[in-house]
């Protein structure tokens, strides 16, 4: 679940055009992260409802709008990388190194 999450998030922050329907297509899989990740999903699905809210603003690249667009845009870039260090993690974070087993 955590692949697939992983897989479409970057190819959402790597497209043309993230659009805030296609958030809709991770959301299934957040609901299997871990608590800061989840946490960090909802955070971006909701200043994506914020910016919204300013998309007048933003066409006019007013500060605040801006700055709402880029903090949901970089929280993704954040989300991406946490949950790909945790999926590392747990791939390899449980095998025991080649030292450890000849030295015990």
């Amino acid at each position: 679940m955590r692949f697939t999450f992983i897989l479409i998030l970057a190819t959402l922050i790597w497209s043309g055009t993230l659009s805030p329907q296609f958030l809709i297509w991770a959301a299934p899989f957040a609901a299997f992260l871990g608590m800061p990740g989840a946490l960090m999903f909802i955070g971006a699905s909701s200043l994506t409802w914020v910016y919204f809210k300013y998309w007048d603003d933003l066409i006019r690249l007013a500060p605040l709008a801006t700055s709402v667009l880029i903090s949901r845009n970089l929280l993704l870039v954040i989300l991406l990388v946490y949950e790909s260090l945790t999926l590392v993690k747990s791939i390899f974070g449980s095998k025991k190194s080649i030292k450890e087993v000849s030295i015990k």
